[in-house]
């Protein structure tokens, strides 16, 4: 059994079930601000406490977001970077960024972002505007959850994300890594996904690496030993990678070449 996100919940039962209220937070391996990252929580997210430290809850994290079918990760989260569960309407961010302005007026001072993925609770709307408890959302960058995505395909969210920086546990806008660029696309289109690389290749169906590296389409799943990325067009792969240090496009040959003499050779392809 996987002990990225297992409980033993007869020696561990649950507390309680709190939310992230920090744009986001990082859960970790232990209850210290060093301690090594396991992957970024969003705002909204829900955050199942099963043991409490000084100022750090051990738990379980669960998206908000509909079509979730695998279980968070488990690890250490600052208390304080939570808060009780908001009971309200629910809307998700499915602009890449979206700023929480102070007044529903695009020219109010702006508090903070959050990021897509992040879950907000609604209080009202305001003309063009959602109002929350700590401020405004323009409608345009939000949408209920479960209603139909904006985007053409999954390969297009993950498409917004170029450019954005290469942060080891990131699954924001404010920075991702290579596995957190295909989760949180696949979650804004509906489709769950694991968090690591080495889980995401139980996705889809596999496909027949050939030296000539032909044959492949948009979206198919391409994967190295710790490494995943994905083909925007037969020839072409992007990828939150620590060489360009951000979400880069670049030709699939290319990626390979220097990935092998890293990593060591493409280990799988996935067809989803």
């Amino acid at each position: 059994m996987d002990q990225r996100n297992f409980i033993d919940k007869n020696s561990y039962p649950k507390r309680e079930t709190l939310c992230v209220a920090e744009p986001s937070t990082f859960m970790r391996r232990g209850p210290r601000p060093s301690a090594a990252a396991e992957t970024e929580l969003l705002y909204g997210t829900l955050f199942h406490v099963h043991k409490i430290g000084r100022g750090w809850v051990w738990g379980q994290a669960e998206s908000q977001i509909s079509g979730r079918k695998y279980p968070g990760y488990v690890g250490w989260c600052r208390a304080k970077d939570l808060a009780a569960i908001d009971q309200l309407h629910k809307d998700h961010i499915t602009a890449i960024s979206a700023p929480v302005f102070t007044k529903a007026d695009i020219k109010s001072p702006v508090q903070y972002h959050l990021s897509i993925g992040s879950t907000i609770g609604v209080n009202s709307r305001e003309d063009d505007f959602l109002q929350t408890d700590d401020g405004f959302i323009h409608t345009a960058h939000s949408a209920g959850i479960g209603a139909p995505s904006v985007y053409a395909d999954w390969v297009q969210i993950a498409e917004r994300f170029t450019g954005r920086p290469y942060v080891w546990g990131g699954v924001s806008s404010f920075g991702l890594d290579c596995s957190g660029l295909i989760q949180t696309a696949l979650r804004m289109w509906g489709s769950d996904a694991p968090r690591d690389s080495d889980q995401q290749t139980e996705l889809g169906r596999a496909v027949a690496i050939n030296p000539a590296l032909s044959g492949l389409r948009r979206g198919d799943l391409i994967f190295w030993k710790g490494h995943v990325g994905v083909m925007t067009s037969p020839t072409r792969l992007l990828h939150a990678n620590a060489w360009h240090m951000c979400v880069a496009s670049e030709p699939l040959k290319t990626a390979v070449k220097r990935i092998k003499g890293q990593a060591g050779p493409m280990t799988a392809i996935r067809r989803l």
